[in-house]
């Protein structure tokens, strides 16, 4: 079988497909990514050898400053309006057609797309193939879904489709984190969510050896500001712990013109440039982040509490469910770091309710099914 995955670029929408590209290619199928030729080092970096890599569309600032334009709106504060428009508006205008033209000619059997992802479903319509949705997180509200739909919606009347609906919703989401009152239209696959890895890596970065309670701080790939970070690793060095603060991708070079700080290790601060969480994790804690899906379905795999600062894109919703989970403490500033933080630390230390909530998940996550399970349900 001939599997395409097709993916929003960018390594937040990307990396929940790679176990499923994976177990695709284990299974001896033909596997390809879709995605915008500017992650092309990302593809050959992150995906198993043997995954082709068909470049087709613009990336996110690109296709999010076309909404702004044509809307007049500010993309950066995005009601569901806007996500529907710049997800299933601009990213299929300045993607569709030399998808079409990449899809027609690698002529898959199945496609597999990432939740925000419409230009999947739009190449399975017009090649009449199935396709399936691939959460990344806790599932995205009906107002934002709705939007992307109903702005998708007037991208296939222009080239005569009709929208297929998916085959199954495959969900990377345990219970303890999934909203009560949502359920998925089509039927739901329950995925193990898996840690970002490589197959082939360097070595881990090497830690200071500490007595202390270990602190990861991360921002993810895309809001990894270093003001941001510098005011995060502010507040969490006023606590006796040992820090791991990750430099992410956006991180301005030290020297360069900026407000910020230059980063530098410390006596309680290490700085590691981009690194699979896997590897990070194995000695954490506590985790301090932004509330990416991937950080948070990653630390709650490993049974870890959380302190989340949402920045932006399904931050707030991933955060609101962590909370209400009981596996998370959400601040709206730097300035209250220090003091969830301070909860949180004395909740691991006592085995408190925060532990025992992460724990639950990761108990969950441990019995989904596997990837390599998932896989064989959809091709047979």
């Amino acid at each position: 079988m001939r599997i395409l995955f097709s993916g929003v670029p960018a390594y937040g929408h990307l990396l929940p497909l790679v176990p499923l590209a994976e177990a695709a290619l284990a299974e001896g199928h033909a596997v390809a990514v879709l995605t915008a030729a500017e992650m092309a080092e990302m593809v050959s970096s992150e995906f198993p050898a043997g995954v082709e890599h068909l470049a087709a569309g613009a990336m996110p600032l690109v296709f999010s400053l076309a909404t702004a334009e044509r809307t007049g709106q500010d993309v950066f504060q995005p009601t569901p309006f806007l996500v529907g428009e710049i997800f299933g508006g601009d990213r299929l205008d300045l993607a569709a057609d030399e998808a079409l033209d990449r899809a027609r000619r690698w002529a898959p059997d199945l496609i597999m797309a990432d939740a925000f992802d419409a230009v999947g479903p739009l190449l399975a319509a017009a090649l009449d193939v199935p396709w399936h949705q691939v959460g990344l997180g806790p599932a995205l509200p009906a107002p934002l879904t709705d939007e992307i739909a109903r702005a998708a919606a007037r991208r296939y009347a222009d080239r005569s489709l009709t929208p297929t609906a998916a085959s199954t919703y495959i969900d990377p989401c345990p219970e303890l984190l999934q909203d009560p009152d949502w359920s998925s239209t089509p039927p739901r696959l329950a995925v193990r969510p898996q840690a970002h890895r490589r197959a082939t890596t360097d070595d881990p970065p090497a830690l200071p050896a500490t007595d202390l309670p270990r602190v990861l701080i991360t921002f993810g790939t895309i809001f990894s500001d270093p003001d941001v970070l510098a005011a995060c690793v502010d507040a969490v060095r006023k606590h006796p712990v040992r820090i791991v603060a990750t430099t992410g991708m956006s991180l301005r070079e030290p020297g360069a013109a900026s407000a910020s700080p230059a980063v530098a290790d410390d006596d309680q601060v290490t700085f590691v440039p981009f690194t699979p969480l896997d590897q990070l994790l194995e000695e954490a804690d506590v985790v301090v982040g932004a509330g990416g899906s991937g950080t948070l379905l990653a630390a709650l795999g490993r049974g870890l509490p959380l302190v989340l600062w949402p920045q932006g894109a399904d931050q707030h919703i991933n955060a609101a469910r962590a909370a209400a989970s009981g596996a998370a403490v959400v601040v709206e500033s730097a300035d209250q770091i220090a003091d969830a933080l301070a909860d949180v630390l004395a909740d691991v230390l006592a085995d408190g309710p925060h532990r025992a909530a992460a724990q639950r998940a990761a108990a969950q996550i441990a019995a989904m099914p596997r990837p390599l399970d998932v896989l064989r349900v959809i091709a047979g």
